[in-house]
């Protein structure tokens, strides 16, 4: 009746096979999952200041200077001359939207990243960057 001994034998080696094999495979997911994790912050980061550079020029556009703060530009308003009909001007017309929209911000009130580390701006050459590191030259 060696059969029966092993056949126990067989079933705990294959049940530890098993677990090791479980366990290697949740640690290559593990490890995929922050990948892409950190992946999409980096996204995240990118497309934050290319919106915020794009704003950035459209108020300087628009007003002949830069914004003193990002804060200044989450509260004016967008002002554009526009024609309605191809004659008729119908001067400066008030957007209900700001130049930039509501970003997540810490306590201070700064814009903060994808990382949650916030942005600089510097307001004399209407320049934005973020702070995290290894994306400050982004």
């Amino acid at each position: 009746m060696k059969t029966g001994l092993n056949a126990k034998g067989l079933a705990v080696y294959e049940a530890l096979v098993t677990l090791c094999l479980i366990g290697v495979l949740t640690g290559v997911v593990i490890v995929k999952y922050y990948r892409v994790f950190q992946e999409a912050r980096e996204t995240a980061i990118k497309a934050e200041l290319v919106n915020i550079r794009t704003s950035i020029n459209l108020f300087k556009m628009l007003n002949g200077r830069y914004p003193q703060s990002l804060k200044e530009m989450t509260e004016k308003k967008v002002m554009y001359s526009a024609r309605i009909g191809p004659d008729k001007y119908t001067g400066p017309i008030f957007l209900k939207e700001s130049y930039l929209m509501e970003y997540a911000t810490d306590k201070e009130g700064s814009i903060i990243d994808a990382f949650g580390n916030p942005l600089v701006y510097d307001a004399i050459k209407g320049e934005v960057r973020t702070t995290t590191q290894g994306y400050e030259s982004w």
